[in-house]
């Protein structure tokens, strides 16, 4: 199997567990747990980090992560660490975004709970 359809099995299974965590996840309140819960699976499930030394192959950050951690002997996962560090601030950084909306589309004023 080519790199190319390597990627698109993987973002295809990908998307299939996105919607079936979106459609698990419905009943959970309050709606902040909710989306904190979803964009932090969904940055931890998107975020590609690059893998290789004379070869540049992107793969998913966690799977590189398990990998180098658990799997190899002189494994080094603190690249793809990071850079999944990087994705869950931008999915906490997203959640305040959405948050601030959500207070202003219903008039609330800003210190209030």
């Amino acid at each position: 199997m080519s790199y190319f359809w390597g990627w698109v099995v993987c973002l295809s299974a990908t998307v299939v567990v996105i919607g079936c965590g979106l459609y698990l996840t419905r009943w959970i309140r309050p709606p902040l747990l909710r989306d904190l819960i979803r964009l932090l699976a969904i940055a931890t499930l998107l975020v590609p980090v690059r893998t290789g030394v004379e070869v540049a192959y992107w793969a998913p950050a966690y799977i590189v992560f398990v990998f180098e951690a658990f799997l190899q002997r002189d494994g080094d996962p603190g690249p793809a660490l990071a850079v999944l560090a990087a994705g869950w601030i931008g999915a906490l950084v997203l959640l305040v975004a959405i948050v601030l909306l959500r207070r202003r589309r219903s008039g609330a004023p800003p210190d209030s709970p």
